[in-house]
């Protein structure tokens, strides 16, 4: 940098006074392929936060013009984009930019953008006819016989509440399926009033009325449940090599088959749960979270403190990241703009922490990863191309 020394352009960065001109001096200086050494004035211990404080918000400022703002939720989360974040630690004086210049890459562009996901399902019934839920409406249903349909409206497919001591006919449940494509989400309300919302590339099987005795459902992928109470009929969910048994809940599971393990994730009441074929049980309390290994193992869930703002992020219409890989974060954008992920080199080692709405369109979500730098994108059609820049 040659007209102002670095050291002075980040001060004045922080207390809000550099001028138009020194702010995009600064943002050039970061940009710049050359490695510098920068002075920072030390900092007490208690001047740290303040100071990162500041920094934050004139950063955001500065990107405030090009994103849309975070989701309000209870934790603070930061959105790394659009600008270096410098870190201050309490005995640290030097602040050391390593902007290494990258080799030669392949120039890429977002020929076209690709909207969110929304509210598409397929209903397949017990007898194997499909109906598309996206638009329908009760009429629809008229000629189903069995199909007890009290409403239907805004992504959410509502049945009739189930007459108490009802059972079906014969005792064997005659069993319909509700799933989602990439993309897609829904919202169910189950005979028993049962609260249910599937997230894209998800499904639930469950009974036109619940027999005498529990209330069984299966499903695929990632729900969040509100479980109806009900002391005399246990409310079980079969996930993959997973059981859960609750009486009155709400919890959100995460069971996609492409993942190395099946996350239950409690915000209320208890839940027991049971590895299939096994012994093995645990009990979940409200905030936690059980990590089940799938696969050939047959260890019992491991049982740990959960980030619900991040996990319930989807079914509140944001996507919530705590220091996530990107490479798993990719695949939450894979689900819900369904598109196909392409690489470029090796799958990048960087980790990502920020809230960005789940109905942002796709090049505004990957411009806010690509701000937090290492990284650059690139979309055609329905591919998204994923290129490291360190």
């Amino acid at each position: 940098m040659k007209n102002e020394n670095p050291s002075l352009l980040i001060q004045k960065y922080i207390n809000g006074t550099a001028s138009p001109e020194e702010r995009e001096q600064l943002l050039n200086w970061y940009r710049s392929q050359q490695p510098e050494t920068v002075e920072w004035p030390s900092a007490r211990e208690t001047e740290e936060k303040q100071v990162y404080d500041r920094m934050l918000s004139n950063i955001d400022r500065h990107i405030d013009a090009s994103y849309p703002q975070p989701v309000p939720l209870s934790k603070w989360y930061y959105i790394a984009a659009a600008a270096a974040i410098f870190m201050v630690g309490s005995f640290a004086t030097v602040l050391y930019l390593d902007k290494a210049a990258p080799e030669k890459v392949q120039v890429l562009t977002y020929k076209n953008d690709v909207k969110p996901g929304g509210n598409k399902a397929i209903l397949k019934l017990a007898d194997g006819s499909e109906l598309v839920l996206d638009g329908a409406t009760k009429a629809t249903f008229a000629h189903q016989e069995g199909l007890n349909i009290a409403r239907i409206s805004d992504g959410q497919l509502a049945f009739d509440k189930q007459p108490k001591g009802a059972q079906t006919e014969s005792g064997t449940p005659k069993y319909n399926t509700i799933s989602t494509p990439k993309g897609g989400q829904y919202r169910i309300i189950l005979p028993d009033g049962t609260k249910v919302w599937l997230n894209a590339i998800s499904s639930i099987r469950f009974p036109s009325y619940f027999s005498a005795g529990e209330r069984r459902v299966e499903i695929t992928g990632e729900a969040y449940f509100e479980v109806s109470k009900n002391k005399q009929m246990p409310f079980r969910v079969i996930s993959g090599q997973q059981v859960l048994e609750v009486l009155g809940t709400k919890f959100n599971i995460n069971a996609y088959t492409n993942e190395p393990q099946i996350n239950t994730t409690l915000a209320e009441g208890s839940i027991r749960l049971n590895r299939i074929n096994t012994s093995e049980s645990s009990i979940l309390k409200p905030g936690e979270q059980a990590q089940l290994k799938t696969g050939n193992s047959r260890l019992a869930a491991k049982i740990v403190a959960a980030d619900l703002d991040e996990a319930l992020a989807w079914k509140n219409d944001a996507f919530v990241f705590n220091d996530m890989p990107i490479t798993e974060i990719m695949q939450q954008i894979e689900r819900w703009y369904d598109v196909e992920l392409v690489y470029s080199g090796a799958k990048p080692d960087l980790r990502f922490t920020g809230i960005i709405p789940r109905n942002s369109n796709l090049s505004t979500f990957l411009r806010v990863l690509e701000g937090s730098g290492g990284l650059k994108f690139g979309i055609e059609h329905k591919k998204v191309f994923i290129q490291s820049t360190r």
